[in-house]
């Protein structure tokens, strides 16, 4: 089968998994001056922190941007979360620890009510959680159980542009709200 075929119809995904083989095969192949040159380039970059994370992401898949709507173009979104450490008044835990449950989550990391507000419709199938930590990259974060980040307030963003958004981004990915009088459940404060 042509990997040209495969690449256009597997997505971001698929396309980097080719993408990453042909490379493995390039520094495996050949015993000539060249091929020796590149296996040694990558054994020199391999002894470096930067370059091993940037590695180490492309071999996980954490690196890829997924093209999806994004209309405060916050650069987070469509890429896979940072696992931030997150305190709370519980302690403190990671954005890792909080995907255990697969379940979407709003991460407020902003103390943002109004978000909060907002996402208590889909309460029943999004985990609202409120966190402080070191160095905030949204406001909130709204992830995907697959830890994709589907949506991102940017830091400050006003509350009327960023209610619609999420409001948008939660039906989007979850669905019609479910009117609801229970009060938020804030899993970790």
């Amino acid at each position: 089968m042509d990997a040209d075929v495969i690449i256009v119809g597997a997505g971001p995904a698929g396309a980097r998994t080719v993408l990453h083989t042909q490379a493995q095969v390039a520094l495996r192949r050949g015993d000539d001056p060249a091929a020796e040159a590149l296996r040694e380039v990558f054994l020199e970059l391999f002894a470096d922190e930067q370059p091993l994370r940037r590695i180490g992401a492309l071999i996980a898949g954490t690196d890829i941007h997924y093209p999806i709507p994004n209309p405060n173009q916050h650069a987070l979104t469509g890429t896979f979360a940072p696992d931030l450490t997150l305190h709370t008044d519980q302690g403190t835990t990671s954005v890792a620890e909080l995907m255990h449950t697969a379940w979407p989550i709003l991460l407020d990391l902003a103390d943002r009510p109004d978000l909060r507000e907002t996402a208590r419709d889909w309460q029943h199938r999004v985990g609202i959680h409120t966190a402080k930590t070191e160095h905030r990259p949204a406001d909130a974060p709204l992830i995907r159980p697959d830890a994709q980040i589907a949506w991102a307030a940017t830091i400050d963003e006003p509350a009327d542009t960023a209610a619609l958004a999420l409001r948008e981004a939660l039906s989007g990915w979850f669905g019609t709200p479910l009117k609801t009088t229970v009060p938020i459940i804030d899993r970790l404060s």
